[in-house]
């Protein structure tokens, strides 16, 4: 057995003297202040307080915190240490070294060996829900190796990329097996977000080696709508005639029958006879003879938002605009939509409501197109007929300069920023243009939604 050269040892015994001296100097100022007293030492202890703390390095910091952190880098470091024992110090230093390698290279190459024969589809069984709805997601996994794969994890798709959304025990050799688990969206748009992936670091953990997952068709997810109040009335030039049967259900024309009072019916049309035999509020039902036409603008600039995730006022106010959509839709009007680059033109129909909720649902996270711009491009110029319903925040309500004859044919519906943002405040509003709606709290845009507009407009 070869004997250590005794410099070695001496230089090593030297150095760690050297470092339990100045660990206990600095722990003796640090945690005992008050052993010494007057400036110098306190400006002593907060230089050594800089000193101890300062990051002189922060990119290489970062990058020895992320290996220190990772079991794969403490084994790399321990294999570097018992390689520098064996070659410094003794030659069992070497034994150690190779058992470290060993250990670290069936740890990277078992997961990358058992991903080869690895293959997988991910299947929504809907290709549309709505946000807080849940969805069954399928995958089918074959595994063409003969040996079987374990501790295998599905991750991403949703805004965490390494977020894990479903665990698989093992993959049988040469099977086909299909897995199931249920999605539940917490939020509008197209799925997935980010990259599906079928993951694994068995036996170890110390390196985790992923490949993508076939997605078959992406999920949309539409905002979450609630009930609205009547269509606002139009005035006459504002209306496409013959559109629609003279028998259908409408604001005017001809009595058709009488139903129960909904909150929004005008006073004049209440049934007072009727009303008196069931002891409840009935009202005429009008002919309609008309179809009103209505377009829907929406403010995305990420300038004029506040907050962020589902709560910002940036996802309010396109639930608001779904919300409008559809219930309008359905009582019969012709609807259309625009926002910063997407125009849907106004139509009619259960397809013009999967047409407006699928592009709302596609709405960009970032977008800054001001609603000036937007007002005054030509698609929403060649509006003639019709109301504009747009839905900005205070922050954006003083940008448009619009017209005399735009505004009478102008809805605006303002959403607070401090409702969305406590922090953000109130800001100086530069134009006159007259609020429609005003939404001031989250919890009340419900029953605002709710609420019928010529009652609120007889109130107001």
């Amino acid at each position: 057995m070869e004997r250590v050269n005794p410099a070695v040892i001496r230089f090593v015994h030297r150095l760690t003297e050297i470092y339990f001296v100045i660990y206990l100097i600095t722990g003796f100022y640090l945690a005992e202040p008050s052993r010494c007293s007057g400036v110098r030492l306190d400006s002593f202890q907060r230089l050594l307080v800089r000193l101890a703390t300062h990051d002189f390095a922060p990119r290489f910091s970062a990058k020895v915190r992320r290996m220190l952190y990772n079991p794969f880098g403490v084994l790399v470091l321990s294999g570097l240490a018992a390689l520098l024992c064996g070659l410094f110090l003794h030659a069992q230093g070497f034994v150690l070294c190779g058992g470290v390698v060993i250990v670290t290279a069936a740890g990277v190459m078992w997961p990358w060996l058992a991903l080869r024969g690895l293959s997988g589809t991910v299947a929504f069984e809907r290709t549309r829900i709505t946000e807080g709805e849940s969805v069954e997601v399928r995958l089918t996994l074959r595994n063409r190796l003969p040996w079987s794969a374990w501790g295998l994890a599905v991750r991403g798709g949703g805004d965490q990329e390494s977020e894990t959304v479903a665990g698989i025990a093992s993959a049988p050799r040469r099977r086909l097996m299909i897995c199931r688990w249920t999605f539940t969206a917490a939020r509008r748009g197209l799925y997935p977000v980010t990259p599906i992936r079928l993951a694994t670091g068995f036996p170890f953990g110390l390196w985790e080696c992923s490949r993508h997952l076939i997605v078959e068709a992406p999920l949309v997810v539409w905002p979450r709508t609630w009930p609205v109040g009547p269509i606002p009335p139009v005035s006459g030039a504002a209306q496409i005639e013959g559109n629609v049967s003279r028998s259908k259900v409408g604001s005017n024309g001809d009595v058709l029958g009488v139903r129960p009072y909904r909150r929004g019916d005008s006073p004049r049309r209440i049934h007072w006879g009727q009303t008196a035999r069931h002891d409840r509020l009935i009202v005429c039902e009008l002919q309609s003879n008309a179809r009103p036409v209505i377009q829907l603008v929406l403010d995305v600039d990420a300038s004029v938002h506040v907050g962020s995730g589902p709560d910002s006022s940036r996802e309010w106010a396109i639930r608001m605009v779904a919300s409008l959509a559809r219930g309008w839709l359905e009582a019969g009007a012709q609807v259309g939509l625009t926002y910063a680059g997407r125009d849907v033109p106004p139509a009619s129909g259960r397809g013009q409501i999967t047409a407006i909720l699928d592009a709302l649902a596609a709405v960009p996270e970032t977008c800054s197109e001001a609603l000036e711009r937007v007002l005054n491009c030509p698609r929403c110029r060649g509006v003639r007929d019709g109301l504009q319903i747009i839905v900005t925040t205070d922050r954006g309500a003083g940008l448009p300069t619009c017209s005399a004859g735009a505004l009478e044919r102008q809805r605006w519906i303002v959403l607070e920023s401090s409702a969305f943002d406590p922090a953000a405040g109130t800001p100086k509003e530069t134009s006159s243009v007259a609020r429609w709606m005003t939404v001031d709290a989250i919890e009340r845009i419900p029953s605002l939604l709710r609420a019928g507009w010529r009652e609120a407009r007889h109130g107001s």
